[in-house]
């Protein structure tokens, strides 16, 4: 049976389910989900002429780096680290990488609040689901009603 849905609505689904199975101890799941509505919702951000949470994220970076008195590495680069562990959940690239390294919970924590920020810049709101919200208002209690 064909359902149709729209993106804010896959999104939301992604995004949504990637807080209950990080919830249930499965933070790999949650991160390659929330990335998947992360990338949806960074979409929706940019028509709205806001950056990418991760393009924001990657200037940070590169902003911090030249105070420091370094070159200021390539936007692209920056924001290929920030999708690295994303990315090492979803593909095999040429077979050598069989083993990754991270904190999988706190990958995948970030990449709900990449989400949600996104989600805000796209539709100047957080997502309505309460178990959503109650986990972003524990991070920024004022901006959360």
């Amino acid at each position: 049976m064909k359902t149709k849905l729209t993106k804010r609505r896959i999104a939301l689904i992604q995004l949504e389910r990637s807080l209950a199975v990080l919830e249930d101890g499965d933070p790999v799941s949650a991160l390659t989900l929330a990335g998947a509505a992360e990338e949806i919702l960074g979409c929706f951000a940019r028509r709205r002429g806001f950056p990418p949470c991760v393009e924001l994220s990657a200037e940070g970076i590169g902003d911090i780096v030249e105070r420091a008195g370094r070159a200021r590495p390539p936007k692209k680069r920056l924001m290929a680290f920030l999708n690295f562990p994303r990315n090492h959940a979803k593909h095999q690239d040429d077979g050598r990488n069989v083993r990754v390294d991270f904190d999988w919970q706190g990958e995948a924590e970030n990449m709900i609040f990449r989400a949600m920020l996104n989600h805000y810049n796209a539709f100047e709101c957080f997502p309505a689901d309460d178990r959503l919200r109650t986990w972003m208002r524990r991070i920024m209690p004022r901006q959360v009603a």
